[in-house]
């Protein structure tokens, strides 16, 4: 639906380079570019960066709809600053594309299709096994993996490997520890320390055989621990 609607909009926009009488018909009222944007907003709703580093609080809240102008209404230029935003629609259901810039417009189109439903059931299900506070790292990775067995999350599946997924996810979650870059990051979990509280737990002498990391860092990392 989302995609139609991005389409019908686009269609407009070229079109409007010849007056409405040379088209053989009026534009519909409710696109009138004389139209206050005030009239044309009827609600706001939530659209989730459909992305794998998306928590799920964020997945869950895709769709939501609000009547009052929410606070942080328009998508950022860069997807990886933001879990998602409330965006402008008019009372005729289309997008108020008039709140927004070509690069929000361009996250829209990307994010738009046939398949979003489907690749979100799927980030909704990973986000479930990778935020899980009672599953082991091991068996969080062992469920994920088979997720790729699912016909119905087969595209969704295809189309996050190209990261090195699901590794980049737990590697960035253990950039959370300050002081722990993306390159630390990639030692430790080479290591075998695959989580903040893996990290957290090891000795001395195990972190201290990791490159990079020395008796400052690890008293850094035990700081953290302590708060």
């Amino acid at each position: 639906m989302l995609w139609q609607h991005i389409r019908y909009w686009i269609t407009q926009i070229s079109s409007s380079s010849q007056p409405a009488v040379e088209q053989g018909c009026d534009l519909p009222e409710a696109i009138s570019p004389e139209r206050p944007v005030a009239e044309v907003i009827s609600f706001w709703r939530y659209h989730a960066a459909l992305s794998v580093y998306t928590p799920l609080s964020h997945l869950h809240k895709d769709g939501q709809e609000r009547r009052h102008n929410p606070a942080n209404l328009q998508l950022v230029s860069n997807p990886d600053q933001s879990h998602g935003a409330w965006i402008a629609y008019r009372a005729d259901g289309f997008i108020a594309f008039s709140e927004l810039s070509q690069g929000q417009i361009d996250n829209l189109i990307a994010e738009a299709g046939a398949e979003r439903e489907q690749k979100l059931r799927f980030l909704i299900r990973f986000r479930e096994i990778f935020e899980s506070k009672v599953l082991h790292v091991d068996q969080k990775l062992m469920q994920i993996y088979a997720l790729a067995d699912k016909p119905e999350f087969a595209k969704p599946w295809q189309s996050v490997q190209a990261n090195n997924f699901p590794d980049n996810v737990f590697i960035a979650d253990l950039t959370k520890i300050k002081g722990i870059g993306s390159q630390k990051a990639l030692l430790l979990w080479t290591a075998g320390l695959r989580t903040p509280a893996m990290v957290q737990a090891a000795s001395d002498q195990d972190l201290l055989a990791i490159r990079g990391i020395g008796p400052k860092l690890i008293t850094r990392i035990r700081a953290q621990t302590a708060a």
